[in-house]
């Protein structure tokens, strides 16, 4: 039988997932890959955790917030385990993954122009009933701004990205 001092400091899965704010799904399938391990089991079966699990839990949600892979925060805890410093690592994935997120946004930036230029472009026309060969008279109404003819280079610019200063569209 547990002493009532060993199940003060041990916590059941349930019990580890409430106090790290997490389901039991998720502590189960860290479980599964070895990111955690219980150090007991109750009489009956139970998997127990002690507070060095719990705080393990907390550092894999924030790395995972901080954008690392399951993967990685796996090395990571490898390393650490071998008395490696995982640190030069860290800051090595991290400067990828922020001009990776720079990039990221960067995309988002220009759909968010894209799309509002649409927008504006869009204000004044007319819904149109598809004739012929024809989808959305919206959509088509911008692939010549978006798909310049070639025969005029220069002349004018996708439409997101405005028309040339001094042109009228």
């Amino acid at each position: 039988m547990i002493s009532s001092n060993k199940q003060v400091s041990t916590l059941t899965v349930r019990r580890l997932a409430q106090q790290a704010g997490v389901t039991v799904h998720i502590v189960r399938n860290y479980l599964r890959r070895g990111l955690l391990r219980a150090s007991a089991r109750s009489p009956s079966g139970y998997q127990l955790f002690s507070s060095a699990e719990l705080q393990r839990l907390q550092f894999i949600r924030t790395a995972q917030r901080l954008g690392f892979t399951l993967g990685e925060i796996e090395e990571i805890l490898r390393r650490s385990r071998q008395r490696k410093s995982p640190c030069p690592m860290v800051r090595e994935l991290m400067g990828r993954r922020l001009e990776q997120t720079r990039s990221q946004l960067e995309e988002l930036l220009a759909l968010q122009r894209r799309m509002t230029n649409a927008i504006e472009h869009w204000a004044d026309l007319p819904d149109a009933t598809p004739s012929g060969d024809d989808v959305c008279v919206l959509i088509e109404a911008l692939m010549p701004m978006e798909f310049p003819d070639a025969s005029q280079p220069g002349t004018r610019r996708p439409f997101w990205q405005g028309p040339v200063p001094g042109q009228d569209r």
